[in-house]
């Protein structure tokens, strides 16, 4: 079972000089042994409101015999440029759901 760490997820867009805008979204998850992998994937279709930016956490298990214990997988995100101007990102790890406001948007 993959397991949101809510207080790990920010998001936040780049503006740095010379390149174009780049919105960033990190988090980590936790699973139940080693060798899961796990990243963020843009939902398609996204939801009805443009400026929310929905992403699915996509794990796969580990084949074969995996030591017993919990580990965390960091997750990473980008879009450069942001397809919208977003005010929010939704996580989704199965009935699992976070919301987190873009810091640096407008």
């Amino acid at each position: 079972m993959t397991v949101l760490l809510r207080n790990t997820f920010k998001a936040w867009i780049d503006r740095a000089p010379g390149a174009p805008p780049k919105l960033v979204m990190v988090g980590d998850v936790r699973v139940p042994t080693h060798g899961w992998q796990a990243r963020l994937t843009r939902r398609s279709p996204q939801g009805i409101n443009p400026k929310i930016l929905i992403l699915d956490v996509n794990t796969q298990r580990p084949g074969g015999e995996a030591q017993e214990a919990i580990t965390t997988i960091p997750l990473r995100y980008e879009e450069s440029p942001p397809q919208d101007e977003y005010g929010q990102v939704m996580i989704a790890s199965g009935k699992a759901e976070i919301v987190v406001r873009v810091c640096g948007s407008n």
